[in-house]
């Protein structure tokens, strides 16, 4: 959040460091969670869902969970204040991250990646990711895109469950790394456990135990129905 204070001098001259604000000028407090380095006034985020949102589309793990209890849950809906986002949930049962990812073809590699990852501190950051497709020297992790284009509401980590809400644009100005979610894609689900080499930041190669889905045909993510992975 970003806070907007000033303050007068409390003795008539300028103080060494910013004083308590006076009850005239109490700071504003911007409504949403912005990143400086990614922050624009082009487009500013949009308002967070509600905690009642419905979401148009969802992808369980089961036909019988609800989203507290599903293994893997992903919903997608139009932001209702500004139509040209998309607003996310991802919850699901791990340890490193959960994530979503949009692939030109049914594979992880290139695939532009929005996913909740747990950090040492036990919070969870929100990051917009790329595959990086596989070398000769192995699997790459996702690397996170040079721009950041996505506007996080909320993430949190309690008994061994990762949930995150936040929006992004439809088309974003980062065409290198970020797909326009008005076109076609398989969808690819996946979570994963901390790895043996401990938290990492990025959304790590999954375990054997965690592959992940891929939808069975291309869909847009501005015009999807409800699935089960």
């Amino acid at each position: 959040y970003l806070l907007y204070g000033r303050g007068k001098s409390l003795t008539g001259s300028s103080p060494p460091v910013l004083t308590y604000h006076g009850a005239q000028s109490i700071p504003s407090i911007s409504d949403n969670l912005i990143e400086p380095d990614t922050a624009s006034n082009e487009h500013p985020c949009p308002s967070s869902p509600s905690p009642s949102a419905v979401y148009r589309f969802t992808a369980t793990s089961s036909s019988d969970c609800v989203q507290s209890s599903c293994d893997y849950f992903l919903g997608i809906r139009t932001n209702d204040n500004d139509p040209t986002y998309l607003d996310f949930v991802l919850e699901g049962s791990a340890t490193g991250w959960i994530g979503v990812g949009f692939a030109p073809n049914p594979a992880m590699a290139s695939a532009d990646v929005l996913g909740c990852v747990v950090q040492i501190s036990g919070g969870v950051a929100i990051v917009d990711a790329w595959n990086v497709p596989a070398t000769s020297e192995g699997l790459n992790n996702d690397v996170r895109d040079d721009i950041q284009n996505v506007c996080p509401h909320s993430a949190s980590y309690s008994n061994g469950r990762i949930q995150c809400v936040f929006s992004r644009q439809i088309i974003t100005n980062d065409t290198a790394q970020d797909v326009p979610m008005n076109d076609d894609y398989f969808f690819l689900y996946g979570r994963g456990d901390i790895p043996f080499f401990g938290i990492s930041p990025a959304l790590t190669y999954h375990t054997p135990f965690m592959i992940p889905s891929i939808s069975s045909n291309m869909m847009t993510p501005t015009n999807v129905s409800s699935l089960l992975v």
